[in-house]
């Protein structure tokens, strides 16, 4: 499989995941899932923004594909090292997504391990699969010899 199948794949994981945060979340509360539902989605927009908005592969070779194609809805940026701010532009989404639920996972053990699991195939999928080969040189994961020759 090529990294693009991989890159959808891991999204694919990711929703998967949401989804099961979601549905341990709705079990206690309505207003609660749509938080989480919501801050999830802008989550995601933060994300696009602070990395793919510089990634100079984002038009030509995204390893995710969906994300690169949503820059051009952004503003432009110029493509660069990633900043302080870019930064956390990234983790703190992934910690909103990850540790938000962590109540109501911990409420329902079978969600816990699905969406640890979820979480944790696709991290790999992303470092062991979509990373490889991905030419963004500004990266803090970028792996020297690993891009497409």
């Amino acid at each position: 499989m090529n990294r693009q199948i991989h890159g959808i794949l891991s999204l694919l994981i990711i929703l998967a995941a949401v989804i099961t945060a979601a549905l341990a979340i709705v079990q206690s509360s309505v207003i609660w899932t749509a938080v989480y539902l919501v801050g999830t989605f802008l989550s995601a927009l933060v994300m696009i923004y602070s990395f793919c908005t510089k990634c100079p592969c984002r038009k030509t070779d995204c390893g995710h594909v969906i994300p690169g194609k949503l820059t051009r809805f952004f503003p432009s940026r110029p493509e660069g090292p990633y900043t302080f701010m870019d930064k956390t532009g990234i983790v703190v989404p992934v910690v909103f997504m990850i540790v938000f639920p962590q109540y109501w996972l911990l409420e329902h053990p079978s969600y816990f391990y699905l969406f640890a699991v979820l979480c944790l195939v696709a991290a790999a999928d992303i470092q062991f699969f979509v990373c490889k080969g991905c030419n963004n040189r500004f990266c803090p994961f970028f792996q020297e010899g690993c891009e497409k020759k």
